[in-house]
């Protein structure tokens, strides 16, 4: 799976930085239920990931902040498994703390656990399905099946659930937007994404590297929803990771669709369509 998230080829989300009201009860959900790895803790922000020092999830606390609810933004963010052990290692330790579970599905492609944080914010869990080339399944249809439990069951471990393993990457982004066309100019025409699935102008999915999807966006939430208010929970910003052959291409585009970018050391900061922080990393 590493391949269409390798940082010299693909354009990816390396790192996905949210707002909860109450960092020590996040910190818990996502360690004990989720099974991140706490790396860091400096005053209100929390650094987690799987191993001791890569980031994939930080949360910064934001004292009684309100839930998330029906705003653009964060819809989910996918945490993507090696192979199908893990995530029925993962769903057996769910169903076993009794942690309610928004959605089970098999989409094809990967399948897929569907959970809210303590703030609303949206989680998946993910394992995706190759061919027998090692290539992922093009997103071709829109629907999800039903896993098939029993057959899963089948590769659970038989040791108990402790964290999530060291080969754990955070597999796509997935975002509520109000205007599809201004998003698809964003997240097409200026960071460069491809299309490889839009279901009937109402989602769109996108990657580099003929991936199914790195980042999709939809209009689930309504032409109406907002940003998120200063005093709720959701998505404070994003890091992509771009090769450097890609990073200053990148930066020029955006420009010219009159995107302020500020440069930083080997990064570009932009707000996207959502008013949501981008930091695009040169690897």
């Amino acid at each position: 799976m590493k391949k269409y998230h390798d940082k010299e080829q693909a354009v990816f989300v390396k790192r996905v930085n949210i707002i909860v009201s109450e960092l020590e009860r996040s910190v818990s959900f996502y360690t004990k239920v989720i099974g991140l790895t706490l790396i860091d803790q400096e005053n209100d922000v929390a650094y987690l990931g799987v191993d001791d020092k890569n980031v994939l999830l930080s949360l910064k606390e934001i004292k009684g902040a309100k839930r998330a609810f029906n705003n653009i933004g964060l819809y989910h963010f996918a945490l993507l498994v090696e192979n199908r052990s893990v995530f029925a290692h993962l769903l057996k330790h769910l169903v076993d703390l009794g942690y309610p579970l928004t959605g089970l599905s098999d989409h094809g492609i990967s399948e897929a656990i569907y959970l809210q944080d303590p703030d609303n914010n949206g989680v998946e869990i993910a394992a995706d399905r190759f061919d027998s080339e090692g290539n992922v399944y093009r997103l071709e249809t829109f629907g999800p099946k039903e896993i098939d439990v029993y057959d899963l069951m089948k590769h659970l471990p038989r040791e108990p659930f402790t964290k999530l393993p060291a080969t754990t990457i955070l597999g796509h982004l997935h975002l509520h937007v109000n205007d599809m066309k201004r998003a698809k100019q964003f997240f097409v025409n200026g960071l460069g994404f491809d299309v490889r699935f839009d279901y009937r102008g109402v989602a769109v999915f996108t990657s580099s590297q003929s991936y199914h999807h790195h980042l999709a966006f939809n209009i689930w939430n309504g032409t109406e929803a907002r940003r998120r208010g200063l005093m709720q929970a959701g998505l404070e910003s994003y890091v992509l990771s771009a090769p450097k052959d890609k990073f200053n291409a990148i930066k020029q585009r955006l420009n010219e669709m009159g995107y302020p970018t500020e440069v930083l050391e080997n990064s570009l900061e932009v707000f996207d369509v959502n008013g949501d922080k981008v930091i695009i990393k040169a690897a």
